[in-house]
């Protein structure tokens, strides 16, 4: 069997409710998949080598890789979408603890119960080294002081691997938002927050990460011996959650602020505030291979940004849920579609990269 050139690698930015906005694409994608094959039962995780997300974006990464009865992926990508869109109420809104004792007595905004509950309805007791496909998770391990990186295939033999929902819920537990994800496995005591705190876009963690990841069916064509993939045998797609836009009224006069106002300030800025300079980096590295179709082999998909200048027509809160802005992030969605299908002087658009996912398989 003919190896393949190009790894295909998936990287999903975190972004709470507005994970909606790549799950809107996810679906776009999967169902060209099956358009293109002829095969309605055809799945987006089918088509890739490896996908790297943070907090929202590790549970899209989850949903599309976590194997069902068949040994396929369990879930459609319309399903990933109405992860968020039939569920984010109870994940934020009916989470939200009330009453002047508990908010006084809690940092965090929400209950993490609602949202620990669906993910051991959705994952049961899968663990990370099920998933189908490589996977990379962010989170930060408060105890240590440092990142960590769940890869999916670290399992060493005689320990067990991680919940795949504990997984989860360290990426997702976002300061303010919700309370750190204690683990204990193997030995290791663990208090995690969400990986945004440090790759808010694992777009750069993804590159890394490929770099030395063996896969299986993969060579490079004209380097048969080359050990692991560099930039011009990999095929990484960048979907952003909108983000960008933090609401920072009135921020001339920070000088100021208080400590309650920056408390409730940071977490959005540090979870922003990287966005543009990961995927600065990251397409300054494929800018500079040799050739021109290598040079658009990384393709960022994202909320593009008005000419007006003006706010996006979504609420830039991560914990939004109301229906209305749930509809306003699916018509976002379909505004990042539009974007990436229309032709860009040196860049492929999506629908060609969904070709060469195709092609590649």
């Amino acid at each position: 069997m003919k190896k393949r050139n190009k790894v295909r690698i998936l990287s999903i930015d975190g972004g709470g409710i507005r994970g909606i906005i790549p799950a809107t694409v996810l679906v776009y994608m999967e169902s060209e998949i099956q358009k293109a094959t002829g095969n309605p039962e055809a799945r987006l995780g089918e088509y890739l080598d490896m996908v790297v997300g943070t907090s929202t974006g590790a549970i899209l990464a989850a949903l599309l890789l976590v194997p069902g009865t068949n040994g396929k992926p369990k879930y459609t990508a319309q399903e990933a979408l109405d992860f968020y869109a039939k569920h984010g109420e109870e994940i934020f809104n009916k989470s939200k603890i009330r009453g002047l004792i508990g908010q006084l007595s809690k940092a965090s905004k929400f209950s993490e119960k609602n949202l620990e509950r669906l993910f051991a309805e959705k994952l049961g007791d899968k663990t990370l080294d099920k998933l189908l496909k490589p996977c990379l998770i962010t989170s930060y391990n408060m105890g240590a002081g440092a990142a960590v990186f769940f890869n999916s295939r670290e399992t060493k033999p005689g320990m067990k691997d991680f919940l795949l929902r504990d997984v989860l819920r360290s990426t997702s537990a976002a300061p303010t938002y919700f309370d750190p994800k204690f683990i204990s496995v193997n030995g290791k005591k663990m208090v995690n927050l969400d990986g945004g705190v440090f790759a808010n876009n694992p777009a750069m963690c993804a590159y890394a990460e490929c770099r030395g990841t063996k896969f299986d069916n993969w060579e490079d064509a004209t380097n048969p011996n080359k050990p692991f993939p560099t930039a011009k045998n990999m095929l990484m797609l960048s979907l952003g959650t909108g983000g960008g836009y933090i609401d920072l009224e009135k921020a001339h006069k920070a000088k100021g602020w208080g400590l309650l106002t920056w408390a409730k300030k940071t977490p959005d800025i540090m979870m922003d505030g990287g966005l543009d300079t990961v995927n600065y980096q990251v397409k300054k590295l494929f800018e500079s291979l040799e050739h021109e179709e290598d040079r658009k082999n990384f393709k960022r998909v994202d909320f593009p940004k008005q000419a007006s200048g003006g706010p996006p027509p979504y609420a830039a809160d991560m914990s939004d849920a109301r229906a209305q802005n749930i509809q306003r992030l699916k018509t976002a969605g379909g505004m990042a579609l539009e974007d990436a299908c229309t032709a860009k002087p040196g860049e492929h658009t999506l629908d060609k990269f969904i070709e060469l996912l195709i092609d590649e398989s």
